[in-house]
């Protein structure tokens, strides 16, 4: 038992001590050298059927109606020289975290108060708040609330169930459309180089050089032959031309009746390197050369 709480509570109707909680607010009256007996103290909550009174600010030991003694002598609230102990004892008590007081003249017994927990407030004869006496006001109003319990908070805190793991959705997000599209397969990138590109205009074909020939990449082989380039763009310049040459030779072979071969010249800066060999007969001519 704590040295700063007494008991006198044994024939009363609120006849329990006080909670632990409480007894640990009120040490600091060891630290003034006071001395609270308790003269009604804790009771049974409400509702439990067992011998009760009042409010339920005592239910469970949380508040208690005390004398204060200091060296052995009672105080007095009425007192002009233990008035200032009185109003140190709610100042503290706020500080501490006590939140109701009550005492003044008509409320209990001369220089007793009502100490403890519950809605905060103060509160004189008839428990209302509008007979607290001046100086009961305005100790508690001119007090600073209670700081926080950090070991209380701490210890609550260890023993909070943790929280439920969050459930996060691996599953792949839908992408957008936009997305969607870009995911598909692209058109492979055509390795064509000039001579097939002109080969496919000329005869309508597709032709597609792969990405390897014989294990060799195709654009390092494509850049070792890029000479061959002006021998395409010349045939396809010269395309034409060769037309235009048919077309004349036979024109002047049907109006002279001559029987000889008909001689294709390229133009432009392609000249062929070899002459071949005589090539069937155009249209009943005597053939060509290319």
């Amino acid at each position: 038992m704590a040295g700063y709480i007494t008991y006198r509570n044994q024939g009363a109707t609120r006849n329990l001590p006080i909670s632990e909680d409480l007894l640990k607010r009120l040490k600091y009256l060891e630290e003034m050298g006071l001395t609270a007996e308790v003269f009604s103290g804790g009771q049974p909550e409400k509702g439990s059927g067992l011998a009760r009174i009042g409010s339920t600010r005592h239910d469970h030991g949380n508040a208690a109606d005390v004398h204060f003694f200091r060296d052995g002598k009672r105080l007095d609230w009425a007192n002009e020289q233990d008035r200032p102990i009185f109003e140190e004892i709610v100042r503290r008590g706020k500080s501490a975290g006590l939140t109701g007081f009550g005492a003044g003249p008509g409320y209990m017994q001369p220089g007793s108060m009502h100490i403890g927990m519950g809605t905060p407030g103060v509160w004189g004869a008839g428990g209302k708040s509008d007979n607290a006496p001046d100086w009961l006001r305005a100790a508690y109003e001119g007090a600073p609330s209670a700081k926080p319990d950090v070991v209380s908070e701490v210890v609550a805190a260890a023993n909070k169930p943790e929280p439920a793991p969050m459930q996060i959705n691996t599953a792949p997000a839908q992408a957008p459309f936009q997305a969607q599209a870009k995911a598909k397969a692209e058109e492979p990138k055509s390795r064509n180089g000039i001579l097939v590109q002109a080969y496919n205009k000329l005869t309508g074909s597709n032709v597609q050089v792969p990405d390897k020939i014989f294990g060799i990449e195709t654009d390092n082989i494509n850049k070792g032959f890029a000479g061959l380039g002006d021998f395409a763009e010349t045939l396809a310049e010269n395309d034409q031309a060769i037309n235009n040459q048919i077309q004349s030779a036979a024109r002047t072979a049907q109006a002279n009746r001559n029987s000889a071969p008909v001689e294709l010249q390229m133009l432009g800066s392609y000249q062929p390197m070899s002459r071949k060999k005589k090539k069937g007969a155009l249209s009943g001519l005597g053939g060509y050369f290319v």
